[in-house]
Formats: structure tokens, C-alpha cells, sequence
């Protein structure tokens, strides 16, 4: 199964989010099941600097409105050996940031990636001549429409399978309908039942539509945006419509990247068998970070954005009752400026139990991972979530709100019976999040039940190779059911 996958980001180089290590991880697990995967990503700035690449082919030349946008094609392999095309257009790609600089987006980024996603599409039906095309997330929603309806390159594509992945479904690419030409297919696609949105035009909503089959990132989640308004952002009925062409994946984890035992940004390794490393990480976080070393109290840290879906709001409004807690917390995060300043002030309130880290660092995200005992994640959504992952496989007990694959990855701890790795509240609420980590608290001053939760926790298996294989068979059956084998 020859697999042409395409994203706008891929860590560690183009990293805005959870996306990145997914298409960093991908690939290389799909490789070892036997599967022959392409990556094709944007030739962004940091990533050209970063990896061996050379061009290959002739500049390819795409209408785009009243313009032409030429662009040539690098490849490079990734660390797994899969290759890698890189978009090259530096007007476009050959910025600071991927999606923006400063906190500030780019505005032309309906366009850019609209345009990314056509020349992927092209690139793809030319040079890999794929069984699969996998797209992610509105950013490569173009390649999906421009293999189905672009009558220049479509034919390309007539054994393909289509399938689309959504990773946030509140961002889907909208823009204003004049700017339908950009994709260069007939008219009669900006339409309800296509891409037309009140309106507008939605890229996502278009890719929904057209691909052979749609998935997201966890069974919860894909339940959750097929279901209502409240988590659909207004395309829950297009979700609805796919039937038995709609699914739900969980995400897996990059355990080569997050593994304590093997991992070189933190003080001490340690795993499962050998623990005694994780009270040498906790000491270190304190020391790095200043606060008091209070070792029968417990530290939960977050690495996170700062944005009401990950539930800084409601971190904020909570935060009073929370200092009030035998708890001590360790912020790694950046965003929203009204966030970052709530919590820069909260820092001076809470000098011996708060510290925020307006950052966001690759290294110190693996130090606050190890060296936190718990690892909060209130968010209002969460498609899938990677960080709670990564955080049990550092024998960091997870405290989450009950919503998207946050509900398929952890279970609540009962003492009584020894089984489940963290503590989840179902409301999004101040309260109920306080009555979680009440929770964790209290089985933290129980070692022998603590041991046990971590135990737990390191034992819980969120490979990529579990993740590869549901893909593969997902793969396998949406061509059975379209006649594509």
C-alpha cells in the first residue's frame, strides 16, 4: 500500500502542535507494518536549514486566480528512512513561523495553504502515484478537493483512496467565497452540499465532502463532532452524512522521543523496573524552577497553550481554591496575552507553589514531564491529546477532563481495587477540577497506592505500531467498500 501523506507540519523542525508528531511518528510506524508511505510538507525555512535535501524534477507551474505560483520540489528522507517532499515556494513557506510570527497569523494563509495543498496533490499524482492519498486537517484539505475535482490531475488518482483526517475541528480554513477561484474547479463545488458555509467557503467542510473516507483522532472525539454543535463547529451534519465512511483513530505515541528510560533532556533515567530516577527529576524541576522542595507534596505540571480549549479559563477562575491545596504547580505554556499575564501575576501571589514558564521549549517540556508527579490537562476539548501519553509513560499520573480522546486514554483510579492511571472530571467546571486533583492528592499520600497508579501508568501501551495497524485495516477496508482494489 503505497501512502502519500500530507500535513502542514512535522516535528521537530515545522512544529505547531500535537500534528507535527504525529506525521513525524506516522510514517515510520506504517513503514514497519509494510506499508510504503510519503511524506509531502511544506519547504518551510527551519526545516530546508535542517535536514539534507536536494531538488529533484522541473519547476512545476499552478494557476492560482489571476496568478501564477511556480514552485520546485526538494526530498529528503526522515529519520525512519520514508521520503520526504518539500514544497519549495519561499514566498509562501520561506517565513520565520509556519502559521505566524509573533503571536500574530499570517493573512494570506487561506492562500498559502490552498496552494500547498494543489501542489501536493500534483506532486503526488506525478511523482508517487499513490494507493492512498492521507491528508490532515484543513491545511491540506486542498490536495483531497484538487484530487477530486481538479479535472487537470484527478485522473491521477482514479484508483486512490481519499481519505482525510481531521485533528481540530475548530479550525477548519474558512474564507471569504471570493476566494474560490484560488482552487481552479468548476463553480459548481462552492456549494451547500460542498463547500459553501454560510456564506463562505470552508475548506475542511470541502474535503469532508469529497474524500472516500474521513477520520479523527480518537473514538470519543469522532462521536463527539458527529453529534452536535457543541464540538461540530457547524459541520457535525457533514460528519453525520459519512456513515460507514467516518471514524474515529486514536492517535499513538512516540515512545523513541518520550521514553525516560533513553531520554537525554532529563536528570536521571528511570522506568518501570528502575524508578528510583523519577525523585531525581522532581528535585531537579524545583531546583530549576525555584520552588521550595516539599517532598511529601506533590507537583503537577501542564505543557500546554494558553487558550480556553485547553482550559486555562478555567485553570485561572480555579486558581485561588487550588493554591489552597497541598499542591504544587509548574506552568510550561504560552498564547493568549491575558493568560500569560494572569498567570505571570499568580506567580508573585504564589511564590512557593506556582511557577509559569512563558515558553515553549521542546527540552523543558520533557523536564516538566519528568519531573511532575501528576500532569493536568483541563481542557474544554481535546481531540486526542499526546501529552497525557506521554505523560504515563513517565510514570506521571494524568488529572484530565473526561472529552475526546482524553476519555479513551485514561481511567479513573480506584483505590480500592488498584486498577486505572489518573483522576478525570466530567463537568468543565472549577469545582469539579479541584475535586479531581483533591483526589490525586490524596492517593498521593498513600505510597504504596501511588506506586501502584504509576505502575499502572508506565504499563499503559499507546504505541504508534497499535495506531499504524487500525490504520492500515481502515485503509484496506474503505477500498474494499469502494471498489478501489
Amino acid at each position: 500500500m503505497k501512502i502519500a501523506i500530507i500535513a502542514a507540519e512535522i516535528a521537530p523542525h515545522a512544529k505547531a502542535g500535537g500534528l507535527a508528531d504525529v506525521i513525524a511518528a506516522m510514517p515510520g510506524a506504517l513503514k514497519a507494518a509494510g506499508a510504503e508511505p510519503h511524506i509531502i510538507v511544506p519547504a518551510y525555512r527551519a526545516l530546508v536549514e535542517s535536514v539534507d535535501s536536494k531538488p529533484i524534477g522541473e519547476p512545476i507551474a499552478l494557476r492560482m486566480g489571476d496568478r501564477e505560483e511556480r514552485f520546485s520540489v526538494r526530498c529528503a528522507t526522515d529519520r525512519h528512512g520514508v521520503p520526504l517532499y518539500l514544497i519549495d515556494h519561499p514566498e509562501f513557506f520561506g517565513r520565520a513561523g509556519i502559521y505566524g510570527d509573533g503571536g500574530i497569523l499570517y493573512s494570506d494563509n487561506n492562500r498559502r495553504y490552498i496552494f500547498f495543498g494543489r501542489a501536493a496533490a500534483t506532486v503526488a499524482a506525478r511523482m508517487i502515484d499513490p494507493t492512498v492519498v492521507h491528508a490532515h486537517d484543513w491545511h491540506a484539505a486542498a490536495a483531497v478537493i484538487s484530487a477530486r475535482a481538479d479535472n487537470s490531475i484527478s485522473a491521477g488518482f482514479n484508483r486512490a483512496l481519499l481519505a482525510f483526517t481531521i485533528h481540530n475541528m475548530a479550525f477548519q480554513g474558512l474564507s471569504d467565497a471570493s476566494e474560490f477561484g484560488l482552487l481552479g474547479i468548476d463553480r459548481k463545488y462552492l456549494s451547500t452540499e460542498c463547500l459553501e458555509f454560510f456564506g463562505k467557503m470552508n475548506l475542511m467542510k470541502g474535503a469532508i465532502a469529497l474524500a472516500d473516507a474521513v477520520s479523527t483522532v480518537s473514538p470519543a472525539y469522532a462521536r463527539e463532532i458527529s453529534s452536535g454543535p457543541e464540538h461540530g463547529f457547524g459541520l457535525e451534519g457533514v460528519l453525520a452524512a459519512k456513515g460507514e465512511n467516518f471514524t474515529g483513530i486514536l492517535n499513538g505515541a512516540d515512545y523513541e522521543d518520550w521514553d525516560p528510560a533513553h531520554d537525554r533532556d532529563i536528570a536521571a533515567a528511570y522506568s518501570r523496573t528502575s524508578p528510583a530516577g523519577k525523585r531525581a527529576c522532581v528535585r531537579a524541576l524545583r531546583a530549576a524552577t525555584g520552588l521550595p522542595n516539599r517532598e511529601g507534596t506533590p507537583i503537577a505540571g501542564m505543557v500546554t497553550r494558553m487558550t480556553e480549549q485547553k482550559g486555562m479559563g478555567l485553570l485561572r477562575d480555579a486558581l485561588d481554591e487550588l493554591m489552597r491545596l497541598d499542591l504544587q504547580l509548574v506552568l510550561l505554556a504560552a498564547g493568549d496575552s491575558a493568560f500569560e499575564e494572569f498567570f505571570r501575576a499568580a506567580e508573585r501571589r504564589y511564590p512557593d507553589k506556582l511557577r509559569t514558564i512563558i515558553d515553549f521549549d521542546e527540552a523543558a517540556a520533557h523536564r516538566v514531564q519528568a519531573g511532575s508527579d501528576a500532569f493536568l490537562m483541563p481542557s474544554q476539548f481535546e481531540p486526542c491529546g499526546l501529552t497525557q501519553m506521554y505523560a504515563m509513560r513517565y510514570g506521571t499520573i494524568p488529572v484530565v477532563r473526561a472529552t475526546g480522546g482524553l476519555r479513551d486514554t485514561v481511567s479513573e483510579f480506584d483505590p480500592a481495587t488498584g486498577t486505572g492511571t489518573g483522576f478525570m472530571f466530567e463537568e468543565f467546571k472549577a469545582e469539579a477540577m479541584v475535586s479531581a486533583l483533591g483526589r490525586m492528592i490524596a492517593v498521593h499520600r498513600d505510597s504504596a497506592a501511588w506506586r501502584r497508579i504509576m505502575d499502572n501508568c508506565f504499563a499503559a501501551d499507546f504505541s504508534w505500531d497499535r495506531a499504524a495497524r487500525q490504520y492500515l485495516d481502515w485503509f484496506a477496508r474503505m477500498r474494499n467498500s469502494h471498489g478501489l482494489d
